[in-house]
């Protein structure tokens, strides 16, 4: 019997072309995204056309199952050669805005497209993607090659809560970092006043936790209930050092796990204040940042509370105290105390106090603040505009720093300021709380 090869052939092709389609269709379905076929070649996910190759299996399975794992504890995610991603935060304060932020120290004019992930309420995995807007956090006129960057990745409306978003270089490029993303909303703030540390603790070691010490005391005699620091890998140890002061909820400590010499601020200092302002943005009505070396002193009123409630700055988004220097290399006086304390003993000051975001530090509504830098609010959220904050007036309280400081004029005569003598009692009790909460011996002068 002759055979009809043609007929085969035909036969053959037509019986792969099913087994193709078959198979196509299992693959597509095995993956929960919700992709409508607008025609044969442009899948589109949540009504975005994603242009090739975004329609292929190896993309998606790269985007969802081979990324790397992540913990509760944000750290570093190298960025290729550019820098690294930090933590991520879902920002609803503006329905018609939403968006992932993600903290970042990246390398000037860096690119990147985001994949936000998120499960519906029928459980399926939705994605959304679009490309990066990236914001560079005020931005010095220094010639250095890392800045600090608050990434933003827009989502619709009616998304669901993300959990994750993945970043790529390219459209649809493999991802290149993972980030879980945090929900931070709560309706009932645990805090009054949290005190970030607004820069990472580096060129620190161990013999400098006294100071440490000394600035959460001080802080608790004014109010606070909340500390926040970040630490290198460098300086990692004062994180175990003060551990029990973490186990018992008073501090929090993070490990900002990049070092860069190149930044253009102190080892990602922007980054690190943005980050404590979107981690514990719904966790404390106000969150002041300020340095180990820095105190904001009530002048008018017994502490924070009655400070800020009776001044002009009481609805504001964000007062702002002005700076005045205390030289710790001038002889100090002697308190009551014998302890160790550089606030109760030095007492002289310069006479001037610099004028509002020349060396101000804040005490912020962290809700209303989209970027905030050391000395001032960059942008506030939705209409806002910075004009809206509050410059403290310095009789009512201002901010104590206290290091050794350059006296331009010797013949211009110090001041002395003995504010801190009222709150001594306060202070040597909340010295020795913290003290004894370590098990250490209390630094005697």
């Amino acid at each position: 019997m002759k055979l009809d090869y043609r007929r085969i052939i035909i036969c053959l092709s037509s019986a792969l072309a099913c087994c193709y389609t078959i198979l196509y269709v299992f693959q597509w379905e095995a993956y929960t995204f919700e992709i409508a076929r607008s025609d044969d070649t442009l899948p589109q996910i949540k009504g975005e056309t994603i242009a090739h190759p975004c329609n292929s299996t190896e993309t998606y399975n790269a985007l969802v199952d081979s990324l790397p794992t992540f913990e509760n504890e944000p750290k570093i995610q190298y960025f290729e050669n550019n820098g690294g991603v930090y933590a991520a935060y879902l920002d609803n304060r503006i329905a018609i805005k939403r968006a992932v932020r993600i903290l970042a120290i990246l390398k000037n004019h860096t690119t990147a497209f985001c994949h936000v992930f998120g499960w519906s309420e029928d459980g399926t995995l939705d994605i959304h993607m679009s490309e990066a807007e990236m914001q560079e956090i005020d931005v010095l006129h220094v010639h250095k090659t890392i800045y600090s960057y608050l990434i933003g990745c827009r989502i619709p409306e009616d998304f669901p809560t993300p959990h994750r978003v993945v970043l790529s270089d390219r459209q649809c490029g493999h991802p290149i970092a993972s980030l879980p993303v945090f929900n931070q909303y709560t309706d009932a703030p645990k805090y009054n006043f949290t005190v970030c540390l607004h820069q990472p603790l580096f060129r620190m070691t161990l013999d400098d936790v006294p100071r440490i010490l000394e600035w959460i005391s001080v802080n608790l005699a004014f109010g606070a209930e909340h500390f926040v620091m970040y630490t290198l890998p460098s300086t990692d140890m004062i994180r175990k050092y003060l551990q029990p002061l973490q186990e018992i909820g008073l501090l929090d400590i993070h490990l900002f796990d990049i070092e860069l010499r190149e930044t253009e601020d102190s080892h990602g200092q922007k980054c690190v204040i943005n980050d404590c302002v979107y981690r514990y943005m719904y966790s404390s009505n106000r969150i002041i940042l300020t340095d180990v070396d820095e105190f904001i002193t009530p002048h008018s009123h017994d502490n924070w509370t009655g400070l800020l409630s009776n001044s002009p700055c009481a609805d504001k988004s964000a007062a702002f105290f002005r700076n005045s220097f205390f030289p710790t290399q001038l002889v100090g006086e002697s308190p009551k105390s014998d302890l160790q304390i550089t606030v109760l003993q030095k007492t002289q000051k310069e006479t001037e106090f610099y004028k509002c975001h020349a060396r101000s530090k804040l005490m912020v509504n962290p809700r209303d603040i989209y970027i905030c830098t050391v000395h001032q609010v960059l942008r506030l959220v939705g209409d806002a505009r910075p004009r809206d904050e509050c410059c403290m007036p310095v009789e009512m309280g201002y901010l104590q720093h206290y290091r050794p400081v350059r006296i331009s004029n010797e013949s211009a005569p110090l001041t002395t300021d003995k504010r801190m003598w009222h709150f001594e009692p306060r202070i040597i009790s909340s010295l020795k709380f913290v003290y004894s909460t370590l098990n250490r011996t209390l630094p005697h002068a």
